[in-house]
């Protein structure tokens, strides 16, 4: 069961959303489920790494201290499993979406292996990046924790981002999940190519993402084994 876990758990918290968004507080967005479903999975997949992946290596101390092995294999293992899971959900997401009778755009659905590999290799970043500061303060994974929530209620899942003004407006923008998710927003959903600006951010955040976390990562694995 606990491997089901992994698509149970996002597919009730659509069932939950359903309710409350079209049955109690109605959305305004027209196809609720279907705008839900288009980038639920791929959210999942970024603030669960945001979380377990802190913890990628000090979960495997044991292996750490006893034997030398590329440390970055680790990062690859949680990133890569955790992907091949992502990816069977948002399979599972779009047999609902079909099941709905809503009309997918062919064309604008060749943006998506684009959007995901750049979502991959962001998180691939931010997961060497955490995880190895989790090894020298192990808070860090607590404060991912806590941080993950503010993303779910600060990333347009649920909502659109245009709805958003002011502060909150700037606030949704700051946060670098919010482009992943518009730009599979327009690829699904609205069927259409994903904005240049949106797919620029997406870009410029990934390979950020990636050199930065790798050269933490470099740097610090080298005393992993002493401080575990």
């Amino acid at each position: 069961m606990g491997f089901a876990w992994n698509f149970v758990v996002p597919l009730m918290m659509i069932c939950v959303y359903y309710v409350v968004f079209t049955e109690i507080r109605r959305s305004e967005i027209p196809d609720f489920i279907v705008y839900v479903l288009s980038a639920m999975f791929p959210f999942t997949f970024m603030t669960q790494n945001l979380t377990a992946g802190a913890a990628a290596v000090t979960g495997n101390s044991g292996m750490v201290k006893k034997m030398y092995f590329p440390r970055e294999i680790l990062i690859l293992a949680q990133i890569i499993s955790s992907f091949i899971i992502m990816l069977i959900g948002y399979i599972t997401s779009f047999i609902l979406i079909i099941a709905t009778g809503y009309s997918l755009d062919p064309v604008s659905l060749l943006f998506m292996p684009l959007i995901l590999l750049l979502e991959l290799i962001f998180t691939t970043g931010y997961t060497m990046l955490f995880s190895a500061a989790n090894v020298y303060c192990r808070d860090v994974q607590y404060i991912l924790n806590s941080i993950s929530m503010v993303f779910f209620f600060l990333t347009p899942m649920y909502f659109s981002a245009d709805q958003a003004t002011g502060i909150l407006s700037t606030i949704i923008w700051i946060n670098p999940f919010t482009y992943y998710i518009e730009a599979l927003h327009s690829a699904v959903y609205f069927g259409e190519s994903p904005d240049a600006g949106v797919l620029l951010a997406c870009f410029l955040i990934a390979f950020t993402a990636l050199a930065v976390g790798y050269a933490v990562f470099r740097r610090l694995k080298r005393g992993f084994a002493e401080r575990l």
